[in-house]
């Protein structure tokens, strides 16, 4: 209860720091006049009382602030100094603001759905890119005619048409680096920390929730399976490896097949019990950290963006579902100095050695095998 307490009043502060700063740069654009400021600023001082409405608080990546604040402070300087690298440097600050908005848009509407990864960057690149673009153009169109219409200068098409160019430039560039680099560095902490944050809020966890109840229903399949535990043994009330083994093992035969799915929490008859956060002092983050550090040491980092992890609550049990991708590649669990090749036979994982194993690997991954051998 705390903790959720602390999130809500962080994020709120978040919040009650944009209505400020969208307020002081709509009075300021009003006074000096500078259109494309104000605009910027009441689009974002909407949103901002929209959000302030609602009884979650959203959060708000830092990195939307200070982007926000670079196009307004530039904007500004732009409308009284009046040079043109500062103008240049608006656009392209302006056209990167709006990109982010929108890769938060789309992120915020296909992650709705549990199967739902970022390894369609083209499509998210270039739908945020379209989505940037548009609301520049909006934004520019609406400051030239307001321009036009108080007996605007002559060469206000020409500088419409040039603060176009260079906001769809910081649009594409914003875009290009998420698609290049779309699993670290900002893009990493920004959108996901976004779409975790406001689970709530956008309804996620509700759709999360009816998906799981669905798959629970249809029962364990070869793109299905169950585990109800990560680490500690249910029996014994111990930490046992052979749990955290038998989820691997799971995830790699996954990775090697055709893809699917692993709720961890859930029983073997449908039973949502529950993942073991007893075992790691009860925090969630703990949790998802010891999952990904058992996969980046015993399967391997490079195999992290195929999969998919989204911790799903009920009410006071919680259900990890990993979502897996077919691997463009063989995929192996080290277990010592021994490295175990895993498909999915039904709904059993089995071990493949000798003739069975490169008939299996040289018929599914024969195109890639010689472009990702050591």
């Amino acid at each position: 209860m705390d903790r959720n307490y602390n999130v809500f009043e962080k994020n709120k502060t978040g919040l009650l720091v944009l209505l400020v700063l969208s307020m002081g740069f709509l009075i300021l654009g009003a006074w000096t006049s500078a259109y494309e400021s104000m605009l910027v600023a009441a689009t974002s001082l909407l949103l901002t009382v929209i959000a302030l409405q609602k009884k979650d608080s959203l959060y708000i990546p830092p990195l939307f602030i200070v982007l926000l604040t670079a196009v307004l402070v530039l904007v500004q300087i732009s409308n009284r100094v009046g040079t043109e690298l500062v103008d240049i440097a608006a656009d392209i600050f302006l056209g990167m603001f709006t990109c982010i908005l929108g890769l938060m848009m789309l992120l915020a509407i296909l992650r709705s759905s549990p199967d739902f990864d970022m390894e369609h960057p083209f499509f998210l690149a270039f739908s945020a890119f379209c989505i940037g673009t548009a609301m520049s153009l909006f934004l520019s169109i609406v400051s030239y005619w307001i321009a036009e219409l108080s007996g605007g200068s002559s060469d206000a098409l020409h500088s419409f048409l040039l603060s176009m160019t260079f906001s769809m430039l910081g649009s594409l560039l914003t875009a290009l680096t998420f698609y290049f680099n779309r699993h670290n560095g900002l893009f990493e902490h920004t959108l996901n920390r976004f779409l975790k944050d406001n689970a709530d809020v956008l309804g996620v966890q509700d759709r999360a929730k009816k998906e799981i109840l669905k798959e629970i229903e249809d029962g364990e399949s070869s793109k299905l399976e169950f585990k109800s535990t990560l680490r500690t043994n249910l029996k014994t009330g111990e930490k046992d490896p052979r749990m955290e083994r038998a989820v691997l093992k799971t995830i790699v035969a996954f990775l090697n097949s055709r893809g699917g799915t692993l709720l961890i929490g859930v029983a073997d008859d449908g039973t949502i019990v529950g993942v073991d956060l007893a075992s790691f002092e009860g925090s969630k983050d703990k949790f998802g950290l010891h999952l990904n550090n058992l996969i980046k040491t015993q399967i391997g980092s490079e195999f992290l963006p195929f999969l998919h992890f989204t911790l799903v609550d009920f009410e006071d049990k919680s259900v990890m579902r990993v979502s897996c991708q077919i691997s463009d590649r063989p995929v192996f669990l080290t277990d010592g100095k021994e490295q175990i090749f895993y498909v999915r036979s039904g709904p059993s994982t089995i071990d493949l050695h000798g003739v069975e194993l490169l008939y299996y690997a040289n018929h599914n991954f024969g195109r890639n095998l010689k472009k990702h051998s050591p």
